[in-house]
């Protein structure tokens, strides 16, 4: 019995030495094979082509481009000087032209034109009663019909002079750019402006805006008119110049006076706007860039060069600068080669 236990025992271990050895060799069968490498292409940089300019010298111009207004160099504001009222009528409206003695507005006047018609007819009774007086050869009767006609006279100037304070008359031929806004009815104080006649013979061109400051007296510019007419004009005024008790109003105010003012054409109308140019800075031979070739970086002005077929960066110090060229005051010289652009 003995004997047959260990057979027995000898033949397992035989049989799980085999099955040890059986799996040992099916799981190297499990590994991922090693593939081979596929040969690949060296990467080759693509060819770049750079097209360029040349750095020359020219002129630059800084011109400043705007609208300006056609006004007057003569106006006239209106009002009741000597008295206050009720307005009863206003005869004009804006951009009308008037001509001078002309009734512009009227203040209620109460029974002032009966007064005054009254008065004329005391007037004539009183040179009547002188006439007759003469007739009589009294000295006394002459003397007392002379002493009142000149009473109804004096009477009547008078009340002629109050009904004319009651009314704004044109001093002078010209054109309403103003009317205030008192309507009929409303009560009107004395010397309140109510309206501004402007002589439209006397043209003047007026610009009000952010670049009145940079704009300085004495300066030459150019208006451009109807049918492509351009004058020479002259600033004749900046708020530098302006007189002290009008500092406030042209404030940000230039006015453009013409070089030879027969050139204004009588189509030019007040209020209408027309363009201007003015020359602020220009320079001559500088070098000078477009400005689509000038980068720039916190304020930096730089560009691109190629120097000995490399590319390289250089900063810039520049002048004038327009929407289209850029002065170069250093940095670059004269025959530098600017990359404008690449291909590849």
């Amino acid at each position: 019995m003995i004997k047959k236990t260990k057979k027995r025992n000898v033949s397992i271990c035989l049989i799980m030495t085999a099955t040890v050895l059986l799996s040992l060799f099916s799981g190297c069968t499990l590994l991922p094979r090693e593939e081979e490498l596929l040969p690949f292409d060296l990467l080759q940089p693509a060819d770049v082509t750079f097209t360029t300019m040349t750095v020359e010298r020219g002129s630059i111009q800084s011109m400043l481009r705007d609208q300006s207004i056609a006004v007057s160099a003569v106006f006239y504001n209106m009002s009741f000087e000597n008295r206050s009222g009720y307005l009863t009528e206003m005869n004009v409206t804006i951009g009308q032209t008037v001509e001078e003695g002309e009734v512009l507005a009227r203040l209620d006047t109460g029974s002032l034109e009966l007064d005054i018609r009254r008065q004329e007819i005391f007037v004539e009774k009183s040179e009547l009663s002188l006439t007759e007086a003469r007739r009589s050869g009294s000295w006394f009767a002459m003397r007392q019909a002379a002493l009142d006609l000149e009473l109804a006279n004096l009477t009547l100037e008078q009340l002629t002079v109050e009904y004319e304070k009651a009314s704004i008359v044109a001093p002078h031929d010209g054109e309403i750019v103003f009317i205030s806004d008192f309507r009929i009815g409303d009560f009107v104080p004395g010397r309140r402006i109510v309206m501004t006649i402007a002589d439209p013979t006397q043209i003047q061109f007026e610009y009000s805006g952010q670049h009145s400051r940079v704009i300085r007296y004495g300066m030459e510019a150019f208006i451009s008119l109807e049918q492509d007419l351009i004058i020479p004009v002259v600033v004749s005024m900046t708020p530098h110049t302006a007189p002290p008790e009008e500092r406030d109003r042209y404030r940000d105010t230039v006015i453009f006076s013409a070089v030879n003012p027969e050139d204004i054409p009588e189509t030019i109308r007040l209020g209408r706007r027309y363009e201007f140019r003015i020359i602020l800075e220009e320079k001559e031979d500088v070098l000078v860039l477009p400005r689509s070739v000038v980068s720039t970086f916190m304020g930096q002005y730089y560009v691109q060069i190629l120097e000995d077929g490399m590319r390289m960066e250089r900063d810039l110090v520049v002048g004038i600068v327009t929407d289209r060229e850029i002065e170069i005051i250093s940095g670059l010289d004269e025959d530098d080669i600017i990359i404008t652009g690449i291909e590849r």
